[in-house]
């Protein structure tokens, strides 16, 4: 399948999984919100356009950082899925230090500091992804929000471009807020 078709096919399902076209998911519970959070991560990773040199038939190493057993088991559910071609490998707790990451998210739950490391230019471009106030504005390029118990998301493209990935069209018009 080509990444025009694939994309073609994602799209509804990132519309219909995130809600965040029409009917944003509402944080219910901690472990719905879990859910919401894990789902967000995976399915964004569908449109993110990855450096020429990553190996298609490579794992996705998704990296949590976080403290949260809600965050765990939501995240395990997502474990060997096909994203994009590649198998999701997930990695957390002391694995996810380890390991070269293709997409880092963070979560308010981790530790202070936790993703400074991941915020920093690296030889390895991974996309960061933070569920934590003021995640853009300390480098990361995907930043969730909570707005009226909706999960919304404000990208920062000018880190996006400095790791060399890029972010479909489809997803930046459901983006709340693009920053240059």
């Amino acid at each position: 399948m080509s990444l025009a078709a694939l994309r073609d096919v994602a799209l509804p399902w990132l519309i219909a999984l995130l809600g965040l076209a029409a009917a944003p998911l509402r944080a219910q519970a901690p472990a719905s919100e879990a859910d919401a959070k894990a789902r967000f991560a995976v399915t964004l990773a569908r449109f993110v356009q990855w450096p020429a040199t990553a190996a298609p038939e490579a794992a996705l190493h998704l990296c949590v950082l976080h403290d949260s057993p809600a965050l765990t088991a939501a995240f395990a559910t997502w474990q060997g899925t096909a994203v994009g071609g590649r198998t999701l490998a997930l990695h957390d707790g002391e694995a996810a230090r380890r390991t070269s990451c293709d997409l880092v998210f963070v979560d308010s739950s981790a530790p202070t500091g936790a993703a400074d490391a991941w915020l920093r230019p690296h030889e390895h471009a991974a996309l960061t992804l933070g569920a934590v106030d003021g995640f853009l504005s300390r480098g990361g390029m995907v930043e969730l929000v909570n707005v009226n118990d909706a999960l919304r998301f404000d990208v920062n493209l000018r880190a996006l471009r400095e790791a060399h990935l890029g972010l479909s069209s489809q997803a930046l018009r459901l983006a709340r807020q693009v920053r240059e």
